[in-house]
């Protein structure tokens, strides 16, 4: 190759980097849009379920242990609002010591991630508010993406972490003199030729991982209507490869 391709070869590498790393940035953007949107819902959803259980359930998960009476007397029925409660004020109740409290808000909270895990948002349609609406802004960028978004963003994170190692090796060909300076060494000259051939391998190959269509034109909540199938798909997929939250449908 001559000192012109070489060139234009190492800059196309560097380009290729920036871009697998901006996939990356903004897929990690565009999960914790959906863990924001998601979150008020859930929470929502799970305050509203520990307002239903009574305020027994908490001695039920402490095998009988809490003594709740001084709770109960000061006006408390049920679990949601211990949970929503701080230490400092069940610690004002009559009669509750530092034990109880700290005991009632380890048993709410043990409560309260039992009924996370079951509690499931459901987007209507026909009945839009701004909390669902954002969560639907919020999926619609992975939904856009396609169903080969996961490959892509592993694709990216594989070679932005192979060019930082391939890069610093691969410069000296794109100057003479550094390339006539490392050429002296044979040991360092197989290994620029090798960082320049894998380069061009790597380059070649990123144009079919990394490519994406063009976002669509529709607006998010028009589009959920048409595919909120997918829209489901997408976030069990989100949820299960990177942590994001469950139960949209």
């Amino acid at each position: 190759m001559r000192g012109r391709e070489l060139r234009e070869l190492y800059e196309g590498g560097v380009r290729l980097g920036e871009a697998a790393r901006v996939l990356r940035v903004d897929h990690g953007r565009a999960l914790d849009a959906v863990r924001g949107a998601y979150a008020p819902l859930r929470d929502a959803l799970v305050g509203e379920e520990l307002r239903s259980i009574p305020l027994g359930r908490l001695k039920d998960v402490t095998e009988g242990r809490l003594r709740l009476g001084a709770v109960e007397t000061a006006g408390f029925g049920s679990v949601g609002e211990v949970f929503g409660a701080s230490r400092y004020e069940l610690r004002q109740i009559p009669g509750v010591g530092a034990q109880t409290a700290d005991q009632a808000l380890a048993a709410a909270r043990q409560i309260a991630r039992a009924v996370e895990e079951t509690v499931s948002v459901r987007i209507d349609v026909d009945r839009p508010e701004p909390r669902t609406a954002a969560l639907v802004s919020a999926l619609y960028r992975l939904v856009e993406a396609g169903p080969e978004l996961p490959r892509a963003v592993e694709a990216a994170e594989r070679y932005e972490t192979r060019l930082a190692e391939l890069l610093p090796v691969a410069r000296p060909a794109t100057s003479r003199l550094r390339l006539r300076l490392v050429l002296a060494g044979s040991r360092r000259r197989e290994a620029v030729r090798g960082a320049v051939a894998e380069l061009r391998a790597l380059t070649a190959e990123a144009a079919a991982d990394l490519l994406r269509e063009p976002a669509s034109e529709i607006e998010p909540w028009g589009d959920f209507e048409v595919r909120s199938a997918e829209y489901c798909i997408v976030e069990e997929e989100q949820r299960r490869l990177a942590g994001a939250p469950q139960g949209v449908s």
